[in-house]
């Protein structure tokens, strides 16, 4: 399953909740919550930028750009899932992952009760919206194509339909420092990603 726009939509009230119940929970209490909220909040509402010469404000979620963006997102959805997790009495998957907002899950239940989960997921919470694929062979994830074969999984570098595998015309409007570093991690690229 994949979540759709997520840094976007994540409502800054309830992304400020779900840091708060992270922050009181922790076991290093310095610097206090009301701190570390007020800067978080200062992040997300002071959020300007600028492009052609114009200047914006994004007004909800959070910018790609952001050295929080990540962990915000990732710490949202977890919020959300573990409130949906402990809240839904269907059959859940044996095997859940995720990365930011990309979801790996592997059931064992019938395809209906797949479907009425996936369902759930997607009413949960008006902002949350996924895709998704059902396979009994095979699946991407990320960047990986996992298989079954035999008893076994199988893996091999997985490249999106739409790749054209073109790269970044120099003269874009991304940082220099990301048009700098396509080559090195193109190059890096396939080893992390093992077949057999």
């Amino acid at each position: 399953m994949d979540l759709t726009s997520l840094y976007t939509v994540i409502p800054i009230d309830e992304g400020l909740r779900a840091l708060k119940h992270l922050f009181d929970h922790r076991t290093v209490k310095e610097p206090s919550s009301e701190t570390l909220l007020c800067l978080a909040e200062l992040v997300l509402t002071f959020n300007c930028f600028s492009f052609g010469g114009n200047y914006y404000k994004q007004t909800n979620g959070v910018a790609m750009g952001t050295k929080m963006g990540p962990s915000y997102a990732s710490l949202f959805v977890g919020f959300i899932e573990h409130q949906f997790f402990s809240q839904y009495h269907g059959p859940k998957p044996e095997l859940y992952g995720r990365y930011i907002d990309d979801c790996l899950g592997a059931f064992s239940s019938t395809r209906e009760e797949l479907t009425q989960f996936i369902a759930a997921v997607n009413s949960f919470h008006p902002a949350l919206k996924y895709t998704w694929d059902i396979s009994d062979t095979s699946l991407a994830f990320l960047d990986i194509k996992i298989s079954i074969e035999g008893n076994g999984l199988c893996t091999s570098v997985y490249y999106k339909p739409t790749d054209s595998h073109s790269y970044l015309l120099y003269s874009s409007s991304h940082p220099s420092h990301v048009k700098n570093s396509t080559p090195f991690s193109q190059f890096l690229r396939p080893p992390p990603c093992p077949t057999n």
